[in-house]
This record gives C-alpha cells, sequence and structure tokens, in this order.
C-alpha cells in the first residue's frame, strides 16, 4: 500500500490500569515496523492520576525492538525539561538509533506541572525560545558558550552529535498564532492535535507553509503531522467504546470521540483519515488504545488499502 502521506503510529503510553511491561512493548514496536507502518510517536505528561510512561524510555526500547522506523515524539512538554539534558538526551537517542529521531515539542504543559518544576508559566514563551536555541547549539557546536535570560554555558561540549550533520529534525505542536508562526520560521514543521477536523488543519498548515515562505524556507520542505486516535473492527459500538473509556480516562470525560477519532469497519476509519490526507498531511500518526498486535495488523492490512 501506498499512499501520499506517511502512516504511522501513535503509540499508546497511558493507561488508566497497569501498563504493560517491556517485552510487550517490545514486541508491539517489531511488529508496527514488520507491518509496514513509517514511524512510531510518543507522547509526554509529567503528572496524571492514570498511568503515563515516560516517552524516552519507551522510545529507547523501541530502538533497540526496530531498525528501520522513525521515531518522534509528538509531543514533549519542552519547557518543563531542561535543554541541555534534552540535548544529551535526544542526541544520544538519535545516535544509538542510527539517525532515526524526530523531536515533536510544545510549550506543555497542564497549570500544575509547571510549579513544582521551577518553571513560571508567565514566561514560558521566551524559556522555549531560548531553551531551543541552547539545544540546537549543542546538537552543532563543539564547545558552546551562551549567555542568556534563563541558562548559561561556557565553552561548554556536549557528545556525541545526532547522526544528520549535527542536527535532528524539530517539529511543533499547538494551534496558537504563535505557534504557527514559529513552526514555518524558527522549526522544521508542524503537528496538529487530536481535535479539529480537515477543513481547520487545511488552513492551519497553510499558515505555516506562509509563515515559512516569508523566512526564505521552502514550504515543502516543512514537516506536517496530524495525531488521530483509531480503533478498526466490524463493532462499530464497540470500538467507539474502547476508546472512550481510554481516552477519557486521558483527557477528561468531555473528549469527542465521535467527532474526532477513526472507528468501525475499515471503510468508516479510511473515509475519517483521508481527509487529512487531501489536505496536505505528511505523517498521520494512528493512536491504537493498546498494545494488541492484532489491532494494528488491521489497520495495516484492512484500512491502510483503502487510503490514497
Amino acid at each position: 500500500m501506498s499512499t501520499k502521506a506517511n502512516i504511522g503510529i501513535l503509540v499508546p503510553g497511558s493507561y488508566e490500569g497497569l501498563p504493560p511491561k517491556i517485552a510487550e512493548f517490545a514486541r508491539f514496536f517489531s511488529s508496527a515496523e514488520e507491518l509496514g507502518f513509517e514511524s512510531l510517536w510518543f507522547t509526554d505528561r509529567i503528572f496524571h492520576r492514570i498511568n503515563v510512561l515516560d516517552p524516552f524510555t519507551l522510545m529507547t526500547c523501541a530502538a533497540t525492538a526496530t531498525s528501520t522506523v522513525r521515531l518522534g515524539t509528538a509531543v514533549i512538554l519542552f519547557v518543563l525539561r531542561n535543554p541541555v539534558l534534552m540535548a544529551k538526551t535526544t542526541a544520544t537517542l538519535d545516535y544509538l538509533s542510527g539517525g532515526r529521531l524526530t523531536l515533536g515539542i510544545s510549550l506543555g504543559g497542564r497549570d500544575d506541572e509547571f510549579a513544582p518544576l521551577g518553571v513560571s508559566m508567565h514566561r514560558r514563551v521566551s524559556r522555549f525560545t531560548e531553551g531551543l536555541e541552547v539545544m540546537r547549539k549543542l546538537w552543532s557546536e563543539e564547545q558552546v558558550t551562551f549567555h542568556g535570560r534563563y541558562y548559561d554555558l561556557e565553552g561548554a561540549s556536549a557528545q556525541p552529535k545526532p547522526v544528520r550533520n549535527g542536527s535532528i529534525p524539530v517539529i511543533l505542536g499547538g494551534r496558537s498564532d504563535g505557534v504557527l508562526k514559529r513552526s514555518g520560521e524558527s522549526a522544521d514543521g508542524w503537528v496538529a492535535g487530536s481535535t479539529g477536523d480537515a477543513e481547520a488543519f487545511a488552513g492551519a498548515w497553510r499558515t505555516v507553509r506562509g509563515h515559512g515562505a516569508a523566512a526564505g524556507k521552502d514550504p515543502d520542505s516543512l514537516e506536517s503531522g496530524k495525531l488521530m486516535y483509531i480503533a478498526t473492527g466490524p463493532d462499530r459500538d464497540r470500538c467507539k467504546q474502547q476508546l472512550s473509556a481510554s481516552l477519557q480516562a486521558y483527557y477528561g470525560p468531555n473528549y469527542d470521540v465521535e467527532a474526532n477519532c477513526a472507528y468501525g469497519p475499515p471503510e468508516e476509519c479510511a473515509a475519517k483519515i483521508q481527509p487529512f490526507i487531501d489536505a496536505d498531511a505528511k505523517t498521520v500518526m494512528l493512536g491504537p488504545c493498546d498494545t494488541d498486535v492484532e489491532q494494528i495488523r488491521a489497520i495495516a492490512q484492512d484500512v491502510l488499502p483503502l487510503l490514497s
């Protein structure tokens, strides 16, 4: 099956009950690669009432269980993480995986996650911008001297470097005007979350491309991603119930499964996904409820061939 979009798996990393152990995740990752999915994507939360697994721990497991599939975050809460340590962690993972990492980041997170980590919500944009600059310098420069508002480095060196010319693709998550502007101007693209229709996606993506062009970039070089949760099977109501239980435990009781998710028979799932491909989503990240290999097999064999 070939479409004009790459189809990846949004890895199920949150569980109201106990999460799977590493062996089950490893089998899930290797199966996704064998089934032909182009990428594996990981999400991030610091605090939650349910179990949410750390994305970098899961990505390390995925890197060892696979050999070619792209690994990405969609997205991590960048402002809540030290950019010097992020530069080290991501460069190491990119090096060990053979240059397979794409880093999706956001201003993140929820109100209750800032103060415990010593980060002011009111300065998150300036901290985000400065942190991204620091991280990229540590990826690319042998010795970094940087004196900013939040971070101070003098002749700092961090090895190893990322595989691809001392850089890792960075895409931004979010929907505010500022995020769309930064996605085109200073990042390598943009990823849309799990809510919103294809028309809204297309409009935001045009905005990102416009900002990229104004900054002197080729808009076609920018990445565009879309998250969508999925449960496919003959029993439409059962698929919807599975998604509702999983997603409302994570996002809250008001999450609209019917509006935002693909569920039910393969034809219905494909009909939900296709408009985003038509709107130029270059990577569609499909999120199953759990690590059931038979579910991703059904997605690969029954849903993907219906996409064009």
